[in-house]
């Protein structure tokens, strides 16, 4: 209980430091920032991750963590959806569908919707699934989250993985002891130590080796994390995830203290009751600090344009304006790389996966249509040509959206890779801006970060009422001709047929002026953002030294009355940094 008494009084206390900063801060950017951070406090849920390849026990963990076959389970790759399990009194399950739509499920219906089997390749659209449920884990705003496995044959669960990693805020990565690790895992690791505070290291099914072998594989596995991502002497917890769910469920303690898991429990108890609260404070700590650095680099630079003799600062501002020319060229090569990447996700990925769904599904429709005319050549000619065209329409329908959203979740998952290269490249121009400034008045400023995503919501929509009202005419004036059933029959699937490869292709031309239209959207938005990062320190410089140009105008009381302004204003920045630190080293 001491150290919950301590996370509220830290964040409380964080929450007026946050509140008195407001008034100490010049710049309307950084009074919103700090307005985002205290909302960050407000709501601090913590999301703790199980990820990693598929058929590692992921599933089988949380639900050997929560003592409840909650989830379903398989010996082929299952899970498919991203489940949230948080705490309730009482068992909850909502499903949340990709166009918003979301309702109550029975607990055995969940298979029908997160699990690869019943919900091939996500065709029925589901977003994500909720859970309450009444484990003590999940108090305090805790929320366990079921992720499918990366690297399996369905590519779009790694990218519905890839897609969530920005939502964790800590992660539990399992590997398995055979094998121990893979080069895939590897990879997914790396790009998940990017996203998550803490990284926990579960090694399951223990039960299937025996106990030379089970250090081999642990040996190896710590050995090549360290060495590889500077996880340098991690603790890597085994574990029978199988042998704890059975050994919960049937009530035998031995067989669970066996598993391995008591030890990896009491770890994740001192964690959520001592640590979690830490990684939120610390979080909103950081992003405090940062709108003080940059408050205080405005703010020494005034004072710095105050005390410097006016030929002298007029020389560095010179000096300043020369390297910002060679800093605009790094400007425009990255604006170029930009067009460039973008380009490149439209002709590597989007228009060969468009063209390969226009020849996979044109075929596939119409043989459907085939298929159909066979089983419905007793109907008469009207009714016939209703069934083909209400096939038709149904099956276009299911192919583009199905085939959007999870195009998108792949453009997501590559878009989000290649901008945070233009981050860093970005984030180094700002770095020679930091090196100038700092060498000409003594200042020093911080980098930025930014999110990545498709932006917008899809502008795609269907249109086939008017082509089906003309093919319905046409086919009526087939009919109205009096063909024999067989000769009119055949008439219709013709027409049929090639309206589904017309529809095909008309459609994905859409759907490239969709998806490409947002991905230039996506790029531009985030290429005004790298500008205004870069843009905002150049400005921050500039007004700093106009303010202390403009202040040597004033009269004498004038001055002194500015001065003491800035004095306090940097004092009281300093002060909060001071106690901000000290509020971390006692987390």
């Amino acid at each position: 209980m001491e150290k919950l008494d301590t996370y509220s009084s830290t964040r409380q206390r964080l929450e007026e430091i946050l509140a008195h900063l407001a008034g100490s801060v010049r710049e309307e950017s950084s009074r919103q920032a700090l307005a985002d951070v205290s909302s960050q406090l407000a709501d601090n849920r913590f999301s703790l991750v199980v990820a990693g390849q598929f058929k590692r026990g992921k599933t089988t963990f949380i639900n050997a963590l929560l003592g409840s076959n909650l989830l379903p389970v398989a010996i082929i790759p299952v899970t498919s959806i991203i489940t949230v399990v948080g705490y309730g009194e009482e068992l909850k399950i909502e499903l949340f569908l990709k166009d918003g739509y979301h309702q109550d499920i029975d607990r055995d219906q969940l298979p029908q919707y997160i699990t690869e089997k019943q919900n091939p390749d996500n065709m029925k659209q589901v977003d994500r699934v909720e859970i309450l449920y009444p484990s003590p884990y999940l108090k305090n705003h805790v929320q366990l989250i079921d992720t499918p496995g990366v690297a399996s044959i369905h590519s779009h669960n790694t990218e519905t993985t890839y897609g969530f990693l920005p939502k964790a805020d800590a992660a539990v990565f399992m590997v398995s002891v055979d094998p121990p690790l893979t080069e895939a895992e590897l990879h997914f690791l790396a790009d998940l130590k990017e996203y998550a505070a803490r990284i926990f290291f579960v090694q399951n099914k223990i039960d299937t080796v025996d106990e030379k072998d089970r250090a081999e594989s642990l040996a190896f596995t710590r050995s090549v994390i360290g060495e590889r991502l500077g996880f340098d002497n991690a603790t890597i917890y085994p574990l029978s995830a199988k042998n704890a769910l059975e050994g919960k469920l049937s009530g035998d303690p031995e067989m669970v203290t066996g598993s391995g898991l008591p030890v990896f429990e009491e770890m994740l108890d001192r964690f959520l009751m001592n640590e979690k609260g830490s990684v939120i404070l610390a979080s909103a700590a950081g992003k405090t600090q940062n709108i003080i650095a940059q408050e205080t680099f405005s703010s020494r630079l005034m004072q710095q344009s105050l005390q410097e003799p006016l030929s002298n600062l007029e020389e560095k501002i010179a000096l300043f304006q020369e390297s910002l020319k060679e800093i605009s060229l790094e400007r425009s090569d990255s604006k170029l790389l930009v067009r460039q990447e973008a380009n490149r996700l439209v002709n590597e990925i989007l228009l060969p996966d468009l063209e390969a769904l226009k020849e996979r599904e044109t075929r596939q429709l119409q043989t459907e249509l085939d298929i159909m005319a066979e089983t419905a050549g007793d109907l008469g000619n009207r009714d016939f040509a209703e069934a083909l065209d209400e096939l038709l329409r149904e099956r276009v329908h299911d192919i583009f959206n199905h085939w959007r959203l999870h195009e998108q979740e792949q453009l997501n998952g590559s878009l989000a890779r290649m901008l945070r290269r233009l981050v860093e490249r970005t984030n180094r121009i700002i770095e020679r801006l930091a090196a100038v400034s700092s060498e000409l008045f003594g200042t020093e400023m911080s980098g930025f970060t930014v999110d990545e995503s498709l932006a917008g919501e899809s502008s795609f929509s269907f249109k086939l009422d008017e082509d089906v009202k003309i093919a319905l005419e046409s086919m009526t004036e087939a009919a109205a001709l009096m063909l024999p059933k067989r000769l009119a029959h055949r008439r219709i699937l013709g027409e049929a047929r090639e309206r589904a490869a017309k529809q095909i292709d008309r459609h994905c031309g859409r759907m490239r002026h969709d998806l490409t239209g947002r991905i230039e959207v996506t790029v531009a938005d985030f290429s005004r953002r790298l500008d205004g990062a870069v843009d905002a320190a150049i400005r921050g410089i500039d007004e700093a030294l106009m303010a202390g140009q403009e202040a040597r105008t004033k009269s004498a009381a004038e001055l002194e009355s500015f001065e003491i302004e800035l004095a306090r204003r940097l004092s009281a920045l300093e002060e909060a940094s001071a106690e901000i630190r000290q509020l971390v080293r006692e987390l």
